[in-house]
């Protein structure tokens, strides 16, 4: 048995230095916009991921019981761990900007881009209910991709509230509304239109739902909706990604902006807006976030948030397939010394370091030593 399981991987050094490099960009831009990193526990108690809300398909949460048969689980992402610290552990100040690079674990069907256990850098912004909030959010994420030398990439921006009011009407169960959800995301218009008919949903609220997946595209999609959908909650929801958008221009990012008016987020505690990254050619999400003003209420407090993660790995995905390089590697030194220039090697060695570079000592006739691996050869002793 020395294979691994399902869904996890080991990261050579290359892959990991680059990882390494993707995290760390990462987690300066968060610091350099104001969000103080924090560093939750790996595993939890069962409830702090489930609750009344059901935030997690619970077939997805990888659980265990402690001696004392406490029900425990891997954390299936950061966001409700630092909604429980925001709420329990912050004395109800706001606003509160924290950021993060952790783990997370789900037991998922494992497939490229999409691994059981895996990397996730984000921020959350807590305790401010205004248009404002959510732009910083979209620009902070749009800034952290360009630093890590991310190209071809849009945000898709949605809106929870306004999906929730088109279903409104339909008076679905449980299971056919996740059916229906399902399809949406899945922008599976053939599947749609049989759903309907099957529902016997016809007349207007057969056409307001099968237009929701034909509401992608730029701003002029806002437009064509509020033609379509004319509701008070549905006018309010589109005002609202207006006002937003209007603050993303003033920030230079309009060019980076599509909307998704049929975005369904699979996590259920997303209230608000809603946002993805997507990378041209690349077919999954390497960032997603949005407003999430009640999960705080799981804890004792009722705070507004927002946030979002992205996911390394995908992140490092993108950029290969890019072919994007970093150059900045220090450089790689091999002091080749004397038996007699031991203490001389190693002083010098440690001051070579001290400058940022790569150093390895090696002895003189040493039959392991390979030229090749470095990029200067230094010579000390007879």
């Amino acid at each position: 048995m020395y294979y691994l399981p399902d869904g996890v991987q080991d990261f050579m050094p290359d892959e990991y230095r680059l990882k390494h490099h993707i995290e760390e960009k990462l987690r300066d831009t968060f610091i350099k916009c104001g969000y103080k990193e924090v560093m939750p526990p790996t595993f939890e108690f069962y409830e702090n991921f489930t609750g009344s809300t059901k935030l997690f398909d619970e077939n997805n949460l990888y659980r265990f019981f402690d001696k004392k048969g406490n029900i425990l689980t891997l954390r299936p992402d950061v966001t409700t761990q630092i909604a429980r610290i925001a709420a329990t552990k912050c004395g109800g100040v706001s606003p509160l900007k924290f950021c993060y690079v952790a783990n997370a674990y789900r037991y998922e069907d494992p497939q490229v881009g999409k691994m059981r256990e895996f990397t996730q850098a984000g921020i959350e912004l807590i305790g401010v209910n205004r248009e404002i909030s959510d732009a910083e959010c979209i620009s902070v994420a749009v800034e952290s991709l360009k630093k890590i030398g991310l190209k071809d990439f849009k945000v898709d921006i949605g809106q929870a509230e306004f999906f929730e009011a088109v279903l409104e009407g339909l008076n679905l169960d449980g299971l056919k509304s996740h059916r229906l959800k399902e399809l949406l995301e899945q922008k599976n218009q053939s599947g749609i239109e049989e759903f309907l008919c099957v529902n016997h949903i016809t007349g207007a609220n057969y056409k307001l739902i099968s237009e929701l997946p034909l509401l992608f595209g730029s701003y002029d999609v806002i437009e064509k909706a509020k033609e379509i959908y004319k509701t008070e909650k549905t006018l309010k929801a589109l005002k609202y990604l207006e006002n937003v958008y209007e603050i993303l221009k003033d920030y230079g990012m309009d060019d980076y902006i599509m909307f998704d008016l049929g975005m369904v987020q699979r996590i259920n505690y997303y209230t608000g807006l809603i946002f993805r990254c997507f990378v041209k050619g690349i077919g999954y999400a390497i960032c997603a976030g949005g407003r999430y003003d009640n999960l705080l209420k799981n804890f004792g407090k009722d705070m507004p948030a927002t946030g979002f993660a992205i996911s390394v790995e995908r992140v490092m995905l993108a950029l290969q397939k890019q072919g994007v390089r970093f150059d900045n590697e220090p450089c790689r030194i091999s002091i080749v010394y004397s038996k007699g220039s031991r203490e001389k090697a190693y002083k010098y060695a440690l001051s070579l370091r001290d400058e940022g570079n790569i150093v390895e000592l090696s002895e003189k006739n040493n039959e392991t030593f390979s030229r090749e691996k470095y990029d200067k050869i230094i010579e000390i002793g007879d």
